[in-house]
């Protein structure tokens, strides 16, 4: 099948990504990867899982490679970092606050926008 991985790691993905989520994907997964490569470099000695570490490092550079070739066999590694990455951005961004404030106003603005059509 031709989206079959020949070395039998999975299915290809196609992928299809706007170039203004691209730019911000890309600045991200450099990020995490440069930031592995630093702790590898700086702190080998105190690293914990330094075999784990190099793996985040690999998906992070098929992910890069991926936003190139808009195509990616996902691994188990690959879908890792993703979810992780996810969880992190989330929390930084306080995403299940913004999403509960957004449909709270949203339904209140859906129930004063409802009483003004009945009266």
């Amino acid at each position: 099948m031709a989206d079959e991985n020949p070395t039998g790691r999975g299915s290809a993905v196609a992928l299809n990504i706007p170039a203004d989520q691209a730019r911000f994907l890309r600045s991200v997964f450099q990020m995490a990867r440069d930031g592995i490569k630093d702790e590898l470099a700086k702190y080998p000695k105190q690293l914990q899982e330094p075999a784990r570490l190099c793996r985040e490092e690999a998906a992070y550079g098929r992910l890069l490679a991926a936003l190139d070739e808009l195509v990616i066999v996902p691994d188990g590694d690959v879908r890792a970092v993703l979810a992780d990455l996810a969880k992190i951005i989330d929390a930084e961004n306080e995403h299940a606050r913004v999403v509960a404030e957004h449909e709270a106003l949203h339904d209140l603005l859906a129930q004063v926008e409802g009483s003004r059509r009945a009266a």
